[in-house]
């Protein structure tokens, strides 16, 4: 019995699931670090543990994550935490993103995973290899949005302004999972 929406976050939690979109935190699916959270249960298991328990199988995810995640620890030094800042992910908001995210993949029960948090249609425009920043957080660029030309000739297109690596290439971006 399968199940299906249109949108995209409650189609992957519905897929790794099982269950209807309705029946997870949010059914409107968990998107970036907004909830700060996936949008499974405490406890529910994905179809990758499944995979991992029962048949033994070696559980990757790679690409546009959308299931939701929560953000790295708060550091120490952050008395009193301001309101999360969106359109400045990583220079706006007081944590530690040398640390993982958590309520990620690994959570999910992927052994390994390369995404992104919304992949090429809003920031964060960043990896993240294993639930770690795939680059450093103090070299993080502010993308306006917009159409940027880079040294390939090809277009890298923005679609909403935000945060994320100077290496950015939403052209490449298929072709850099491809490699992974």
């Amino acid at each position: 019995d399968a199940h299906s929406t249109p949108l995209c976050a409650p189609s992957r939690y519905m897929l790794l699931s099982g269950n209807y979109a309705h029946r997870g935190t949010n059914y409107n699916g968990s998107w970036n670090f907004v909830s700060n959270e996936n949008n499974f249960h405490g406890g529910q298991k994905s179809l990758a543990h499944i995979l991992k328990r029962r048949g033994g199988y070696n559980t990757a995810a790679f690409g546009k994550w959308h299931l939701g995640a929560a953000l790295p620890p708060v550091l120490s030094s952050a008395d009193v935490l301001p309101p999360f800042n969106f359109s400045h992910i990583f220079t706006g908001n007081p944590v530690d993103w040398s640390q993982p995210i958590s309520d990620a993949p690994k959570t999910l029960g992927f052994d390994t995973s390369y995404v992104t948090m919304a992949g090429i249609q809003s920031a964060p425009y960043s990896f993240f290899r294993d639930g770690i920043l795939d680059h450093d957080h103090s070299d993080v660029v502010y993308w306006n949005e917009g159409d940027y030309s880079l040294e390939n000739g090809q277009l890298s297109k923005i679609m909403s302004s935000g945060e994320g690596s100077p290496e950015w290439d939403s052209a490449s971006y298929n072709m850099i999972l491809v490699n992974e």
